[in-house]
């Protein structure tokens, strides 16, 4: 065994190395990004897991056939896009679904902090249009995300 035989087993090993070396790390950088991915569904998950809404009150309004009801995000994630929620309403056994700005419209928002944007416990007021406040029914609103909530209403109070 010569020393040219050395040199080319040093250099079989140090490549073996390096190779060990590569594989290593980029198996780290998998796990690293793995886990990251993990961390963000979490995240979002539980962030799905605190919305919540809820109707507070509903009462009739000044103008004719018109319907006002209170929504407040009791959740901890802010919520938008109103014009993806959907509102349902049910009455004598026929469920409507209403359209923004047509049916149902957005009439105040007691919004603080940030505009378009309805923040953890804050409220908006939600005016129906074409609903006789007379008539007994259901009101359902659905957020954009899933999250629901309902109210029955009794028109004779």
């Amino acid at each position: 065994m010569g020393l040219d035989t050395v040199i080319v087993a040093f250099f079989v090993i140090e490549m073996i190395l390096v190779a060990g070396g590569a594989i290593t790390m980029g198996t780290s950088e998998v796990l690293e990004s793995s886990y990251e991915g993990y961390v963000a569904i979490h995240e979002t998950t539980m962030n799905r897991l605190h919305t919540d809404i809820e109707i507070v009150s509903i009462w009739k309004s000044d103008v004719a056939n018109h319907t006002t009801f209170k929504v407040q995000n009791t959740g901890e994630t802010k919520l938008s896009n109103f014009e993806l929620w959907d509102v349902i309403l049910i009455e004598e056994s026929q469920a409507s679904y209403l359209t923004y700005n047509t049916d149902y419209k957005i009439v105040d928002r007691y919004e603080i902090i940030n505009p378009g944007i309805l923040d953890p416990h804050e409220n908006i007021e939600i005016e129906l249009l074409k609903f006789d406040p007379n008539n007994d029914g259901i009101i359902k609103i659905i957020t954009e995300n899933g999250i629901s909530s309902s109210v029955e209403y009794n028109g004779s109070e």
